[in-house]
């Protein structure tokens, strides 16, 4: 590489794309918004129906933990003989006012069966206490019938919270918290860093232990599902951690940024509401059986993920590698969903859509947590003491640059691969932190001795 730089903003990054990943990126990695299939599944667009163009992507992500709660008792086979049920976490991320209390309405007809189950299980529970109260001093009390909902509050304490999972006797239960910031409370059931979230999705044992007869003392698959949504400074504030495992285990989504606002919400159909009667019906007579095998599913899956650790290879974007995998799980768990509503067959409209949620989660998670996730990475090798940084993010583009190199030719850079150059100015920063770059003039940088041994060492490893 040569340390003359006559021209900051020549071809040169051309050149060094020779041979590069451009074109194939751009058939792997979508670079905007993932649409959903044209011909799509029969109950997706039911569920859909209703909501204008444009948000219809992010309300057939956010059905999700609905659909996954109907027939929670159900397991599937994955990989390495993993069981499978169907968790699902999904987020709604917006700003205020525009939009996300469809959330809400969703759940009111897609859960309705649920819903009135709860309220006659909750009305039982008001007369168990009233019978209590009644007993008075001296008299035998009736035995407590440990009554649970399938639908918790977001309010839920952590005792509460183990106490209902442990009464449901393995139904799968839902908590749908319209506020995401209202989990920010003292002794809420989620203010442990996370650890009941992360049980969540793969439905791990967990619970507590007391040193009372009068508290709650359970050990219990963790089977509850999370629908949530909130602005985008209450979702960073809930999701803190990148590195925690908790963000890859979320389906973000969000409606697009030139959203039409004056589009309005349609009303349900008398034909519409029996397609989501039918819906329930089929999901909640899902009784536990053998673990289900849908051999052509996982292996479309597990080649889709397999597809993305090579796209993250050949960009340098480590944090694709980390947030594939799951993203091909949620894909195969929707999937799965749709295999028990065509009465355990499988269509070619559920390959697509299954797919499609792969595609879509790992688009959100890139968006809003790629950076910080790549962040995470680079500290870790560094603490490590191990030169992996030439396998992380921006690896790719920072060995190709001359040893001397402006702004414009990151940008330039990114743009002839086909992806987006706008954190590109961060990017370069942390390259100075690290010591892999210092500034010697007005947006003019040099590579050091720490950086040019990792491009060194990128293109041993390369040979």
């Amino acid at each position: 590489m040569s340390n003359s730089l006559t021209n900051p903003c020549t071809d040169f990054v051309k050149d060094m794309l020779t041979g590069s990943p451009a074109k194939e990126l751009k058939k792997a990695v979508a670079d905007r918004i993932p649409k959903l299939p044209k011909n799509v599944h029969w109950a997706i667009k039911a569920i859909v129906e209703p909501y204008p163009e444009d948000r219809q992507e992010a309300m057939a992500l956010m059905a999700l933990p609905f659909l996954g709660m109907m027939g929670g008792d159900a397991r599937f086979l994955y990989r390495n003989r993993e069981e499978h049920h169907l968790g699902f976490e999904c987020c709604l991320v917006g700003e205020q006012s525009i939009g996300k209390s469809a959330l809400m309405r969703m759940q009111n007809v897609l859960i309705s069966k649920v819903i009135e189950e709860d309220n006659e299980t909750r009305q039982k529970s008001d007369e168990y206490a009233d019978a209590c109260l009644a007993a008075g001093e001296g008299q035998e009390k009736p035995k407590d019938p440990h009554y649970g909902t399938r639908i918790m509050m977001p309010s839920t304490t952590k005792a509460q919270f183990y106490q209902n999972i442990k009464n449901l006797k393995g139904k799968r239960a839902i908590i749908v918290c319209p506020e995401i910031d209202s989990l920010n409370v003292p002794n809420n059931w989620s203010r442990d860093g996370g650890a009941n979230e992360r049980l969540m999705f793969d439905t791990e044992v967990g619970g507590q232990d007391t040193k009372s007869h009068a508290g709650t003392s359970a050990r219990v698959p963790v089977a509850v599902n999370l629908a949530t949504s909130g602005t985008p400074k209450a979702v960073k504030h809930h999701y803190k951690n990148a590195e925690d495992g908790l963000v890859t285990r979320v389906g973000f989504c969000s409606f697009p940024q030139d959203i039409d606002e004056e589009a309005e919400e349609r009303s349900r159909t008398k034909t519409n509401m029996e397609t989501l009667l039918k819906i329930q019906d089929i999901l909640l007579s899902e009784v536990k059986g053998d673990v289900i095998s849908i051999p052509q599913l996982k292996q479309q899956q597990l080649d889709w993920c397999a597809q993305q650790k090579t796209v993250s290879e050949i960009s340098g974007n480590q944090s694709i590698n980390t947030f594939r995998k799951r993203a091909a799980v949620m894909g195969f768990r929707a999937g799965c969903a749709l295999y028990l509503l065509d009465g355990k067959k499988l269509r070619r409209k559920t390959l697509e859509f299954a797919q499609w949620v792969s595609e879509y989660v790992l688009y959100f998670q890139l968006k809003y947590f790629g950076e910080q996730m790549n962040e995470s990475i680079e500290e870790n090798a560094q603490m490590m003491q191990v030169p992996v940084f030439a396998r992380s993010s921006n690896a790719w583009v920072f060995c190709q640059l001359n040893n001397l190199f402006y702004y414009c030719n990151v940008e330039d850079a990114y743009a002839q691969m086909n992806l987006k150059a706008t954190g590109y100015r961060t990017v370069v920063a942390r390259w100075i932190k690290n010591g892999w770059v210092e500034k010697i003039g007005k947006d003019r940088f040099r590579k050091t001795e720490m950086g040019l041994q990792i491009c060194r060492q990128m293109s041993y490893e390369a040979s």
